[in-house]
């Protein structure tokens, strides 16, 4: 049976891992419209037996127990779930032609209530943690995403800017669910329960310091700590409901989980189901998951209902499968769009405790939809090298610098491939003959040659190495010209510190100005770079280069100069450049420039 994309079907997929398990073929459906058909809609699952897979809006929680207050509103449908007769498991090069129908675009984020709406429902929500009545609520809202393309198309972009271990793609027919969920719900397999809550976000750091000081302070700060640990408490009185006395278990506590646009808090709590409870029992017992409610669990639910301004709908429900041998998966449904006529519906918010802050709170909530519009950091890494005497300058720095962002990027990263590669493009290259007196297992830069020449390495997200060898660029005979341009990104936008493949943000004013070059200008007035090379001012006797920090590049003569003592880190504005300065890079060395 084909894949049929405008028929019904569940795409669960792991992009980090590079897997998806399919769902299509339809046979029958499970739906409900009414909290009353929610436990009835259980039921049927239960009985319909076989691969089952879709999912429950949050407002189905509300069925489940009957202390609890209707909801604000109650989306059509509740629950969706179909038994599908063909599952099947997809690599990375499958799920990417499955997802290939054409472009797909993201345009801006637009709240649904405004500020003012939003610190009203924080403070109602304070009132009620004072009074004692929780400790914690998850304060949400609705917002309107522009998007064009379609859903296939949207999911393949979206999945390879957020590299999400629980996202799924949903077309029941008639409406289409696209999830970038970073947070799994619970999963069941062999009888052994797992679930990973998560709470406590940051934004990534744009070098790899900056981010590993990022993680250290997420996993160190009370607040997040304490939210992570209220609702790791939550799931284990949950996970007692199915769970065999005394199985429960925290094997991991306060993880920071790295993913493309934030840093994430994650325990993890396991346990082993009784004998006598299937995966419909465990998801009716968790259902919906304890991150984005608030503890008590009832109770915030039922202030939830109070004081939040719409339905939720499928974000903060789950998105999972309930497979014919008694094994279950299901993510919590964050990051989560349902498709519309004129866009998609966006659920954003965060937890709410005592010591909140509305403006922090405001933009920890706004900062989880970067994932939109962040570009992709599936991108080459490029390395440009100056090979001399068929030795490589600067070789160690320029392969360390490349080795910083492979991981800061999640790229792919073989020393042992990226030296044969090199070995074998320089030995291949017309203008080197290979000393012969060398081992072929050498990873040797001592080549005889006839010219210099500059090798531009490129390693891709899968790992993949290319070697590309041209001739050096002629020095220039005068001062270069140079034109001062704005910054064209914001300053911490994580591309300034790393060579890639998507720079034309930079080569596109470069190619505007006509010059030989351009200086890029903050919005403070401070310099930072140009497209290809770094800046160098000498003043008073000491070379000065703008620092890290302003957002550039860690250019490697630049980094060279600093070690050695030669140049040190300065703000510099455009008036440093009167009395002369120079650009540079470690391919064409340092230049006299000019400003036009």
């Amino acid at each position: 049976m084909a894949f049929d994309p405008t028929l019904p079907f569940v795409l669960l997929d792991d992009a980090r891992a590079g897997r998806a398990t399919l769902f299509h073929g339809l046979a029958a459906t499970v739906r409900a419209d009414a909290l009353a058909e929610v436990v009835p809609a259980l039921s049927a699952l239960r009985a319909l037996g076989g691969d089952r897979a879709g999912y429950l809006a949050y407002e189905a929680g509300y069925a489940l127990d009957a202390s609890l207050p209707a909801p604000r509103g109650v989306p059509s449908p509740l629950l969706w779930f179909g038994q599908f007769e063909r599952v099947e498991t997809l690599g990375a090069a499958q799920i990417d032609a499955l997802l290939d129908v054409g472009p797909a675009h993201v345009g801006p984020v637009a709240p649904a209530i405004d500020r003012a709406a939003y610190d009203a429902m924080l403070t109602r929500i304070a009132d009620y943690i004072a009074a004692g009545d929780i400790y914690q609520a998850n304060a949400t809202f609705a917002a309107h995403v522009a998007t064009r393309g379609h859903p296939l198309a949207l999911f393949r972009r979206l999945r390879a800017a957020q590299q999400a271990p629980y996202g799924a793609l949903v077309h029941t027919g008639s409406a289409w669910l696209v999830s970038l969920s970073p947070e799994l719900f619970f999963d069941l397999s062999d009888r052994t329960l797992t679930t990973r809550p998560m709470k406590g976000t940051a934004p990534r750091g744009p070098t790899a310091e900056l981010d590993e000081a990022g993680a250290a302070a997420l996993a160190a700060d009370p607040k997040n700590r304490a939210e992570n640990l209220m609702i790791v408490d939550l799931l284990r009185n949950d996970l007692s409901r199915v769970a065999e006395p005394g199985s429960v278990r925290v094997p991991a506590l306060f993880e920071v989980e790295r993913y493309p646009t934030v840093l994430q808090m994650t325990s993890t709590v396991t346990a082993t189901a009784r004998g006598d409870v299937d995966a419909v029992d465990v998801l009716t017992a968790l259902f919906p998951c304890g991150s984005i409610t608030g503890a008590p669990k009832l109770r915030a639910m039922a202030i939830i209902a109070e004081v939040e301004a719409e339905a939720r709908e499928a974000y903060t429900g789950s998105i999972g499968a309930l497979r014919a041998d008694g094994d279950a998966h299901f993510n919590v449904a964050i990051r989560t769009l349902t498709m519309q006529a004129d866009g998609a519906r966006l659920g954003l918010g965060g937890g709410i405790v005592a010591d909140s802050r509305a403006d922090a709170e405001w933009a920890e909530a706004l900062a989880k939809a970067a994932f939109l519009s962040r570009t992709p950091r599936a991108v080459d890494l490029i390395e440009t090298m100056r090979c001399e005497g068929g030795v490589i300058a600067r070789r160690e720095l320029h392969l360390a610098r490349l080795a910083t962002s492979a991981a800061f990027l999640e790229v792919r990263y073989d020393t042992a491939a990226v030296e044969t590669a090199l070995e074998a493009a320089l030995y291949r290259h017309p203008g080197v003959s290979r000393d012969p007196s060398l081992d072929l297992q050498e990873m040797s830069p001592r080549f005889r040659r006839d010219d210099d020449v500059r090798v531009r390495l490129l390693v891709s997200t899968t790992g993949a190495v290319a070697v590309q060898i041209s001739p050096l660029p002629p020095p220039p005979t005068e001062p270069v010209r140079v034109v001062l341009t704005p910054l064209p990104v914001p300053a911490d936008d994580w591309r300034l510190r790393h060579k890639t493949g998507d720079r034309d943000f930079y080569d596109a004013a470069r190619r505007a100005s006509g010059a030989f070059e351009v200086l890029f200008v903050r919005p403070d007035g401070y310099l930072t770079e140009g497209s290809f090379t770094s800046l160098f001012v000498r003043r008073d006797g000491v070379m000065l280069t703008p620092p890290l920090t302003d957002g550039l590049l860690p250019g490697i003569m630049r980094a060279e100069l600093i070690a050695s003592g030669e140049a040190v880190e300065a703000r510099l504005t455009p008036a440093d450049l009167a009395n002369g300065f120079q650009i540079g890079n470690s391919l064409r060395g340092l230049m006299a420039a000019r400003l036009d």
